[in-house]
Formats: C-alpha cells, sequence, structure tokens
C-alpha cells in the first residue's frame, strides 16, 4: 500500500520541487564552508549526500527521507544536510574526502563533525531493504548511531 501511494504521489512531489537536490553548478566548496560554520554555531553534524540530478537512486534516496517524517525529522534536528554534486567543478572538494563516489558509487553519505573530521562515509546500499527500495529502520538507526549526541563508540560500521 505504501508503494502505491509513494508511487501515485512521487509526479505531484517531483513538480514541487523548485530544484534539484544535486546542483552540478553549485560552489560546493562555498556551501560546505557555510554549512560547516552552522554546523559549529548549532552543535551539529554534517550529513552529505554526493550525488547526481540524473541519478534514479540519488533522487529515490532524496525523496525517501524527504517523505519520510520519522527520518528527516530528526535528520534536520541532529544534522545539517547537504547535497552535493560529483560534477567536475567539486573535484577538488571531494578529493580532500578520497573520492567516496568512486569507490561506493552514488549516492553515497558522509557525515562530517563541526570541526570538518570525517567520522563515518555510507553507500545507499546499507540502507536498501530489498533492491531499489531504502529501509526507514536502517536509516533511521544510522541517523540515531551518528548524530552529535550518539557515542560515536555505538555507532555502526557502515
Amino acid at each position: 500500500m505504501r508503494k502505491i501511494l509513494l508511487i501515485l504521489l512521487l509526479p505531484t512531489l517531483l513538480s514541487a520541487q523548485t530544484s534539484l537536490p544535486y546542483e552540478p553548478q553549485m560552489d560546493a566548496r562555498d556551501a560546505f564552508a557555510q554549512a560547516l560554520a552552522s554546523a559549529k554555531k548549532s552543535g551539529k553534524h554534517l550529513w552529505i549526500q554526493l550525488g547526481q540530478p540524473d541519478c534514479p537512486a540519488c533522487q529515490r534516496l532524496f525523496w525517501f527521507i524527504a517523505a519520510h517524517p520519522q527520518l528527516s525529522d530528526p535528520l534536520h534536528q541532529h544534522f545539517i544536510p547537504l547535497h552535493i554534486a560529483t560534477s567536475r567543478k567539486n573535484i577538488p572538494l571531494l578529493r580532500a574526502w578520497n573520492s567516496p563516489q568512486l569507490e561506493h558509487g552514488v549516492p553515497v553519505i558522509l557525515v562530517i563533525d563541526a570541526e570538518g573530521k570525517t567520522l563515518n562515509i555510507a553507500p545507499s546500499k546499507n540502507f536498501t531493504a530489498q533492491v531499489g527500495e531504502f529501509s526507514e529502520t536502517q536509516l533511521a538507526d544510522y541517523i540515531r548511531c551518528w548524530s552529535p549526541a550518539a557515542s560515536t563508540a555505538t555507532a555502526p560500521d557502515k
């Protein structure tokens, strides 16, 4: 039932979106610096999703989280979300993170603390219940375990 509802609502959600979550022309270095400053002020971590605007899995992950308040609410409560395109323009920043998109593909999630230290890198395959279907439980656990309040000793190795 949930799948049918999502399939019916997806075109409406897509048309309501004003911009793509991964903008290749965005200056990722500047956006990262602003997000890092915001994280320092708020005591949050950064939740960076690397992807492409024309990547179906990247779009699905973005919309899956947005469609589930039990994911999006804690995500915004504990993290500063940032979507960065793996475009040519962003190569210097991606290299600073050891280019995780080359090892894991996209989408890939980076959790970075307010000091700029990479805490975890997780490919989206870690959050799939079935091929092409994300797991609400796995994403919720990941958000909870990597939130600033959680001990990194209890964070899963993903």
